[in-house]
């Protein structure tokens, strides 16, 4: 190809903000996109939902839909030079589970004393503190894995929970039976934002950005083996799995955070193709 049209490709390709994707565009699920460098998206819905942030410096950036997205959504991005061009997206919906859990103790579902409620204020203020901090990293495009193999998985994320025989909020999580003990693995590199082993529902818990908006929150452990700021490879053990916190037998639940807004499928980040962002 002559130089002047390998130029010219390079230009277009630098400044056409049409979004190209990866990834199904489910309810839960998560796409891995490109558009041009430093545009701003905006992903929107006709009920006047919008989620507004910016491609990285090369034009990569990961999208999120909701538990409860809507049938029509959609992706809009911004170059630098004005020039903007939108996606419409189709959300398929998600059949999720109903999973009842009794024999919880009352001050784990429904009825707290002085000293519980100071412990669950205070956990809120340090896991509110966590989410609001964005690491300097782009460890997602490594992808993602099991945090445990060899796993029975015992809940579901989307699934409605009745504990003690009351509806809860939906489980926005995916939960691996392994005996207390088991080795936990980060499913992906990024900076730990939290490291607590005590959060009042939670229990040991660690918070790990991949970057992009993507958290991952790992709860019930019975020990960490990391800290606040610590930078983490794929893989590297976080600590190991237990059942503190409202737990009622040894279990990693994880769940998968976006742009602090709504939790995502961890199921759909194992399953995404990031190649193309590489």
């Amino acid at each position: 190809m002559p130089m002047l049209a390998v130029l010219a490709a390079l230009l277009i390709s630098a400044t056409d903000p049409s979004p190209l994707c990866t990834g199904t565009p489910e309810q839960g699920a998560l796409m891995a996109c490109r558009t041009a460098p430093n545009a701003v998206i905006t992903l929107g819905d006709d009920a006047g939902f919008t989620a507004t942030f910016k491609a990285d410096s090369v034009g990569r950036f990961v999208v999120g839909f909701s538990r409860d997205a809507p049938p029509n959504m959609t992706l809009r991005a911004c170059a630098d030079g004005g020039a903007c061009a939108a996606l419409p997206l189709s959300i398929a919906p998600h059949d999720y589970k109903i999973e009842r859990i009794d024999g919880l103790p009352p001050g784990k579902v429904s009825t707290f004393s002085a000293a519980q409620l100071a412990h669950i204020r205070k956990s809120s203020t340090r896991k509110k503190a966590a989410f609001a901090i964005k690491a300097d990293t782009d460890a997602y495009l490594a992808g993602f894995a099991k945090p445990v193999q060899k796993a029975r998985i015992s809940g579901f994320y989307g699934s409605q929970r009745v504990l003690n025989g009351k509806p809860k909020r939906p489980h926005m999580g995916m939960d691996f039976a392994v005996p207390k003990g088991t080795p936990i693995a980060a499913p992906a590199g990024g900076v730990v934002t939290l490291a607590d082993p005590d959060l009042y529902f939670e229990g040991g818990t660690v918070f790990l950005d991949h970057g992009q908006g993507l958290v991952s929150v790992f709860m019930h452990m019975s020990s960490l083996d990391v800290h606040d700021g610590q930078v983490v490879k794929k893989g590297d053990i976080l600590g190991k799995v237990g059942a503190t916190g409202r737990a009622t037998g040894p279990h990693l639940h994880w769940s998968l955070k976006w742009k602090n807004r709504y939790y995502v499928n961890p199921a759909s980040a194992l399953s995404l193709d990031v190649s193309p962002l590489r």
